[in-house]
Order: structure tokens, then C-alpha cells, then sequence
């Protein structure tokens, strides 16, 4: 009877720890779970994998960011979304926090770099003396690659490089406590992943450039300004409103060409989810993945045949509702009209592949059209020109108007 008794006692407290293993499991489990959906800031750095990461200028502040985990919409962004964008607060200010790349790219640049290091996949947690390539090389290398067969392809500097320190003078500068070494792994990492960190510290917000503002990198996260929404959600905004953001779109392909005297800055991927327009209807670029740089001051002896000549687009008579350009054709010029064909394409082009129907500014009211004649004329000259004077032209021409038009309409117009 007694051991029947201890028997019983036994049963009940075996499956009383097993049901206790199993819910730890289950838990754990559960955690496991949670933690993919809902990665913490520091999950997402990654900072393990330095130096080849972006980066540590904004670790000491990471802390202070708050990911939004409010809606389903973040959920499916991070298990789906493409290059694994969060959006989050930071000093009370919303941001993006972008890792640059889908984890599968991630994943090929860890196993090009442990063959470079000839050492198996991962090689994470080596030492700064382990990484023995060259990365300085290696950076001239991937920015100076043949890109005839990829027009999109990250960042070029053309026709030579000759100026490259020269470029990334204001990266230096916010890089110059950074051992050397480590620095150079992060230029590298990034030109080979995605330089948009570093055209947003060349084209700073803070200078005037058209960009969002840059926060700085922690691992393999960057932290950038959330701007508002895409452009595409602005289409059937008042007409006033629409002429506001063109014209800010104009001012930005006028920036990119001209305001820099040493480069000329060409944005090869853009379009209308690339573009997003901040609080008061100022449209900036928050994709600068994919972009041509064209070194202005070359040596005579590294001139090209064409160089004193402006490049003007004609792929789009080939391809009329598609965005066609030569990479080659905008580096062997000292200018080209390839950021106004970019903008005016997006605004005014009929083709199936515009996500505006009737362009961006439809809908011209009566009363301006009758006062402004030339608008539609200019939009479209813009597009296509078909006489001697090129886009950059018509382009100045047309944002002229649009600016006097907004400036009337403050007093004259009743324009909704």
C-alpha cells in the first residue's frame, strides 16, 4: 500500500514537470516568435559583424530610439519588405531606420567578405588586424566597374576618379576619430551594399540639398528623417498644391545638375515611391541608392571625345513609356539633361508606365490656362523637346512660370 502510494506521489510529480518543461518550451518558443516580428533596435544593428557594417557614429544614441510596432502594416513591411525599412521616434521625431538591403544581400556580402579574408562562412568577430585586403582598392574598384550592362548599378564616379577624396570630403570629416582601417571597411561595406548614406552626408539636408537628414549608422542600421508621405499620394491634391511640389521637383533636378562645381549629381532610379514631400509640399529624394557622378573638373588629357557638348537623352523615342538612359553617354559629358528628363518624364509622360494619368499637373484650371498659354507647351518641351533648346532649358522656363503662378495665387487666384 505504501508503495503504491510513492508510485502515485512519483506520476503526479513527473508529468507535474514535464507539463512545467513544456510550457517553458512553449514560451520560449512564443519569445522566439515575438523577437522576429518585433526585433529590438539593438537586434537589428548587428553590431557583431563590424567593421564591415556602416558604421557605430549613432550607437551612443541608439538607445533613444522607439521602433512602431503599432500596426500590421510594420509587421508586413519587416517579413516582407525588400530592403527592411522600420520606421521609429527619435528625439521625439519620427525617422526611418533602413539596413540597406534585403538579408539575402546581406548574407552573399558576409560570404564574399570571409573569402576575401580566406577564411570559411560566417567569419564574423574578426579582429581590425585580420582584414589584410586592401579596401581602398577595392572601393576604386566597385565605383569605376563597367556599368554598361547595369544602368543602375550603386554608385559611379566618371569619367576618371581623380577627385574621389574630393567627393567624400564631408565623410572623411564626420569620420576623422574613426581608426583608419575600420573606416575604410565601412566605405567599402557600404559602396558595396548601398552608398546612400554617404550621398546623404555629400548632399547634406543641412546645406540645402533636397535629401533627408542624416542621423548616423549603428552596425548595419542607418537612421535617417522620415520626410511624410511618397509623392504618388499627392496626385489628386489641389492643383496649387501639385504646382508647389513640381516646382520644388524642378528646383531639385536643377540642384543635382548645377549646384555643386565639382559634380554633377544624376539620380538613375527615380520614381514616384522614391520621392516623398515634407510638410510644406518640398519634394526630397529618399532613395539615393543608384546614382551617376560626374566629375565637372577633369584634366584635358581625360577628356572624352563628346565632353564640351550637353548630353541630351533620346533613348525615350526608342522607349517612349519606359525611363531609358546611357550611363556611358552621361559620363563622357561635362553636363547632361538626364535629371529634367527624369522629372519632366514622371510629371508629364502619358505612357503606360506613368503612375499619373494626364501627368502630375492634370487638370490645368480654365483660368490659368487662358492667362498662361505656354504651360502646356512648356510641360511638354520639358519631356520632349523638339527644337534647338534643350530640356534644361525648358525646364528653367517652366519652373519660372509655375513659381509666378504660385506667387499670384496668393492673391489673385481662387485656385483649389
Amino acid at each position: 500500500m505504501i508503495l503504491y502510494y510513492i508510485r502515485n506521489i512519483v506520476r503526479f510529480k513527473k508529468w507535474k514537470i514535464l507539463l512545467l518543461i513544456g510550457t517553458c518550451l512553449l514560451a520560449s518558443r512564443i519569445n522566439g516568435i515575438l523577437q522576429s516580428l518585433y526585433p529590438s533596435v539593438t537586434q537589428l544593428t548587428e553590431l557583431h559583424k563590424c567593421p564591415a557594417c556602416y558604421g557605430v557614429s549613432a550607437c551612443h544614441n541608439i538607445h533613444k530610439v522607439d521602433l512602431l510596432w503599432n500596426n500590421v502594416n510594420a509587421i508586413i513591411s519587416h517579413l516582407f519588405g525588400v530592403k527592411n525599412v522600420f520606421f521609429g521616434t527619435y528625439n521625439q521625431s519620427k525617422v526611418v531606420l533602413k539596413k540597406l538591403a534585403h538579408s539575402s544581400e546581406l548574407k552573399a556580402l558576409d560570404v564574399t567578405l570571409c573569402s576575401e579574408l580566406q577564411l570559411g562562412y560566417p567569419c564574423s568577430s574578426v579582429p581590425l588586424d585580420g582584414y589584410t585586403a586592401d579596401f581602398y582598392d577595392l572601393i576604386r574598384k566597385i565605383i569605376t566597374s563597367d556599368f554598361s550592362k547595369d544602368d543602375t548599378s550603386r554608385l559611379r564616379l566618371c569619367p576618371t576618379i581623380g577627385h574621389l577624396d574630393d567627393l567624400f570630403y564631408n565623410v572623411h570629416l564626420n569620420n576623422k576619430l574613426v581608426d583608419p582601417t575600420q573606416y575604410l571597411i565601412n566605405l567599402w561595406t557600404l559602396v558595396s551594399i548601398n552608398p546612400e548614406p554617404l550621398i546623404l552626408q555629400i548632399l547634406s539636408a543641412e546645406d540645402g540639398w533636397p535629401v533627408p537628414k542624416y542621423f548616423g549608422a549603428c552596425g548595419r542600421i542607418i537612421i535617417e528623417e522620415y520626410v511624410g508621405l511618397p509623392l504618388s499620394d499627392y496626385y489628386d491634391k489641389s492643383w496649387i498644391q501639385r504646382v508647389k511640389i513640381a516646382s520644388s521637383l524642378l528646383n531639385a533636378a536643377y540642384l543635382f545638375t548645377f549646384k555643386n562645381e565639382s559634380f554633377g549629381f544624376y539620380l538613375t532610379d527615380i520614381s514616384a515611391d522614391n520621392i516623398a514631400i515634407d510638410h510644406e509640399n518640398v519634394a526630397k529624394f529618399i532613395d539615393l541608392e543608384n546614382i551617376i557622378i560626374v566629375d565637372k573638373n577633369i584634366s584635358q588629357e581625360d577628356e572624352p571625345k563628346e565632353w564640351q557638348k550637353i548630353h541630351k537623352n533620346t533613348m525615350h523615342f526608342d522607349c517612349p513609356d519606359c525611363f531609358a538612359f546611357s550611363a556611358e553617354d552621361i559620363c563622357n559629358h561635362h553636363l547632361s539633361d538626364h535629371n529634367y528628363y527624369a522629372i519632366c518624364q514622371l510629371l508629364l509622360n502619358l505612357g503606360n508606365e506613368n503612375p499619373f494619368p494626364g501627368g502630375f499637373l492634370q487638370d490645368i484650371p480654365t483660368n490659368i490656362e487662358q492667362e498662361y498659354p505656354d504651360i502646356e507647351y512648356l510641360l511638354q518641351q520639358c519631356a520632349v523637346p523638339d527644337s534647338i533648346n534643350s530640356r534644361i532649358f525648358f525646364g528653367q522656363q517652366l519652373k519660372a512660370l509655375l513659381d509666378m503662378i504660385l506667387e499670384l495665387s496668393q492673391h489673385e487666384y481662387n485656385i483649389k
